[in-house]
């Protein structure tokens, strides 16, 4: 699993870099191994939760937690040209982050609707995408994709994704 642009620092904060969305002419951004973190100095207490130990690390799922009481929507058949419509996610889901084999990030507008799946109205937020691997086509495609109209729990979703 990756995390394109997504950049964390010894404070504890963690910043997001701009996406672009090169996946609709069939390049993908450049991968990056889990392997290849910077080497910092200082001892483990300087680390805290930027670098889980192995002891803290154990004790963590492959399960994000996400609560729809505030704002999150959910789409499992993404289009890329931007008429997605996002239904809300009802009470609270354990995202199963383990079964992607990468993950990324959008900023923008999106389509909302409500629990009919009526279209209610376009909104700015952010977007995590879930990317399965297709082995007869050959490529990778959006399985799940979240949006998020409330950066704070945006940010908190993105620090459980950290620990993974």
């Amino acid at each position: 699993m990756e995390l394109c642009g997504l950049h964390s620092f010894s404070n504890g904060h963690t910043h997001v870099q701009e996406w672009h969305n090169e996946a609709s002419t069939g390049y993908l951004p450049q991968k990056r191994k889990r392997s290849d973190v910077p080497i910092m100095t200082g001892d483990r207490s300087d680390r805290g939760a930027v670098y889980p130990t192995k002891e803290t690390a154990g004790h963590h799922s492959s399960f994000v937690r996400i609560d729809g009481q505030k704002g999150v929507y959910y789409s499992e058949s993404w289009e890329p040209n931007g008429s997605t419509l996002y239904l809300p996610v009802r009470g609270t889901v354990l995202a199963n982050m383990q079964k992607y084999e990468q993950i990324s990030f959008e900023q923008g507008c999106f389509c909302i609707g409500d629990e009919s799946g009526g279209f209610l109205q376009r909104v700015q937020g952010q977007a995590l995408h879930c990317w399965r691997y297709h082995k007869e086509d050959r490529k990778l495609f959006i399985a799940l994709s979240y949006f998020f109209t409330n950066c704070d729990v945006f940010q908190e979703v993105l620090s459980h994704l950290e620990c993974l």
